[in-house]
């Protein structure tokens, strides 16, 4: 082998472990904000299922469930990119590997699918939290 073939391996496995480590890392963003979500959404239950038991006035308790919502929205927001760019830079490295290998074959036309599907589902999680954020002052008696 020579150094230009040499050279062409370590690109194609260098491109290769790329595709890998976004298509690792947007599932990663994904499983981080689910977990986020979890754990604010049971702060959240708690909060205001003890509201009286801890003795909170119902102002205070919206303003928090208020604050948990801006921060789901944040953090959704902020794993919805990071997912996206993972998207955008797979599909970069895709090419430059049919560019470096022509035989490789072209990419399912529903390569983007799950990616998609986790910004979707990101998306929808924070929908419902402002859907909750709305009835908990309902909820906790604050309005009739």
């Amino acid at each position: 082998m020579d150094l230009k073939d040499s050279l062409r391996l370590e690109r194609y496995k260098l491109v290769t472990e790329r595709q890998r480590y976004f298509t690792e890392l947007a599932r990663d963003s994904f499983a981080t904000y689910i977990r986020l979500l979890a754990g604010l959404t049971a702060g959240g239950i708690t909060l205001v299922s003890t509201r009286s038991k801890l003795e909170l006035m119902p102002q205070v308790v919206v303003q928090l469930v208020d604050a948990i919502v801006y921060l789901v929205t944040f953090l959704g927001c902020v794993a919805i990119v990071q997912i996206l760019f993972c998207l955008a830079r797979w599909g970069g490295f895709r090419r430059a590997e049919s560019e470096i290998n022509p035989d490789t074959p072209p990419p399912d036309w529903w390569w983007w699918l799950f990616e998609t599907m986790y910004a979707c589902a990101i998306a929808f999680s924070i929908y419902l939290a402002w859907c909750v954020k709305s009835g908990v002052p309902a909820l906790i008696g604050l309005v009739q």
